[in-house]
């Protein structure tokens, strides 16, 4: 009988495996970095977007003034976007009623109004008055926020790229 042979790996095939690993995720972790907070800007302009395009269209279709406003406490407006907002109705006589209500997680982007309005309302042929741009921001800075603009005619758009412009082409956006 021969001597018995043992498997297994040796140090140097463990260091250059181990040399490997740490180079890619070097590598990696700051794309997956970016890809994240790019995921949660584009998350919180999809959900103003589709609000805005529910209040435009709840708005036409029961011919009564809907708002999206800050969220505040409770049900009512507040003065801060970056907590999220509402959509309700504003009838001519009557209560309001809260249509919907999306709440913005803390830590994650923040939102803000280019010209500070504190609430866009869409009329019962769609025009909007306060029309602003919506500016979403996180800690990289202007060259990566993301805007949503409301015009008066009710048309609303989302930026194509990420930038200091508002998706008009004309308006600079900022964060703090």
């Amino acid at each position: 009988m021969g001597a018995r042979r043992i498997r297994g790996f040796t140090l140097v095939e463990l260091m250059v495996t181990v040399v490997v690993v740490a180079v890619l995720l070097a590598l990696a972790v700051p794309n997956f970095r970016t890809m994240l907070l790019n995921r949660r800007q584009a998350s919180v302009a999809d959900g103003l977007l589709n609000s805005l395009n529910y209040a435009r269209n709840t708005a036409l279709s029961t011919d009564q003034p809907v708002t999206i406003c800050p969220l505040g406490t409770g049900t009512a407006c507040g003065t801060s976007w970056s907590n999220g907002w509402i959509v309700g109705t504003q009838p001519a006589s009557g209560a309001s009623v809260i249509l919907n209500t999306s709440a913005l997680s803390t830590g994650g982007p923040t939102l803000k109004t280019a010209g500070g309005s504190a609430a866009v309302s869409f009329n019962g042929r769609g025009l909007a008055t306060g029309q602003d741009v919506f500016v979403i921001c996180d800690s990289r800075g202007t060259s990566y926020a993301q805007s949503v603009q409301v015009y008066a005619t009710g048309f609303i758009q989302a930026s194509p790229a990420r930038g200091g412009t508002a998706p008009d082409g004309t308006t600079s956006i900022s964060c703090p």
